[in-house]
């Protein structure tokens, strides 16, 4: 009955994801490699696309639903490590370039728990706690492209604030 509304929600959220990560694509100024740079936005841009793959094949087509949510719940553990790598050589981000390098390790240690937990005999007799381990693992990737693009706003905040303060001096 909620199906509808689920997969609605897995295609809106995929293509929000999916236009936030352009914005963050473009924001860190110009640094590392441009390779590096065009990677880490096609990499960080398969998970939404597999959010919106889920939305738009249910589990009544398993292998193109389960081809989405590997590409939201696997493609992180590259993506974090290439970024991650790519961030510390741009000014400004070589923190978070940092934090990501030890965010893919994690992501994938969660995802390596989610699939240890899953069972499908299981999960059909409505026991286990695969649930839990994957929402602990979309809260986790999740959480990471939330906080590039709050240090996208943060940093774009900063500089509109520096361009006001130089046109008052003027």
């Amino acid at each position: 009955m909620t199906a509808p509304f689920m997969n609605a929600a897995f295609v809106i959220s995929g293509l929000l994801l999916l236009a936030g990560i352009v914005g963050i694509a473009r924001a860190p100024p110009p640094g590392g490699r441009p390779v590096a740079r065009t990677t880490s936005a096609i990499l960080l841009g398969l998970a939404p696309v597999g959010l919106i793959i889920i939305g738009l094949f249910t589990l009544e087509t398993p292998l193109r639903h389960l081809a989405g949510a590997m590409l939201v719940l696997a493609t992180p553990v590259a993506s974090f490590l290439v970024t991650g790598l790519h961030l510390r050589g741009v000014p400004g981000w070589h923190r978070f370039g940092n934090r990501l390098l030890l965010a893919s390790p994690i992501t994938l240690v969660l995802f390596i728990l989610y699939n240890a937990s899953f069972s499908q005999a299981t999960v059909a007799a409505g026991h286990g706690v695969a649930g839990l381990t994957q929402r602990v693992l979309f809260v986790e990737i999740l959480g990471w492209f939330v906080a590039m693009g709050w240090l996208v706003y943060r940093q774009a905040a900063a500089s509109t604030d520096n361009s006001d303060d130089q046109e008052l001096a003027k």
